[in-house]
């Protein structure tokens, strides 16, 4: 009697332990795991038959984009940005790698406009002024670039203009823009 309680034990056990296994090899099924992608290739064509089936969800497009920018596919992960963007114009994270690829491609306007929006609705996230500014210099107007980058500093280190560089230990390079500009 007591070998048969093992055994079953035992059976059970061992189907606990198989199906707590089990998500670990779909690694590359998107709907069924949110675990790290092993297989990319097979995380892409679940994706691709996913939004087959449910066209109008940005979630996936943006996904599929993220897959061909970590593959260097530029052009393929721009299309999906801006398809997600089609379908959910406010999808910051499709604005933001956007905004990067564009730039890489020497599309700094438009990658400015998409920044642009970004601050428009995080006033107060310094990181995009930043970007921002950057882009203005690669556009050849340093006078908007340093505002842009005046407000970044402004908003992490509470420097206003005219006022002294906050001292600081964890962030040296405060104001080191503006050795660029006033050399």
């Amino acid at each position: 009697m007591k070998r048969k309680i093992l055994s079953v034990f035992a059976v059970i056990f061992a189907i606990t332990v198989v199906l707590a296994w089990l998500p670990n090899t779909y690694g590359g099924d998107p709907g069924l795991t949110g675990i790290i992608v092993k297989d990319p290739e097979r995380y892409y064509h679940r994706l691709k038959d996913m939004r087959s089936k449910d066209p109008d969800n940005p979630e996936l497009s943006y996904q599929i984009a993220n897959l061909y920018y970590s593959w260097k596919m530029e052009d393929e992960a721009i299309r999906e940005y801006r398809r997600t963007l089609k379908l959910k114009p406010d999808h910051e994270f499709a604005q933001w790698f956007l905004s990067k690829l564009l730039e890489s491609k020497g599309y700094y306007d438009e990658a400015f406009w998409l920044v642009r929006e970004l601050i428009e609705k995080h006033r107060t996230i310094a990181r995009f002024y930043d970007r921002a500014g950057e882009l203005l210099l690669k556009m050849d107007q340093r006078d908007a670039a340093k505002e842009y980058f005046a407000r970044c500093d402004e908003l992490m280190y509470g420097e206003r203009v005219g006022a002294q560089p906050v001292k600081t230990l964890t962030e040296p390079n405060a104001g080191a823009w503006k050795e660029a500009f006033y050399r």
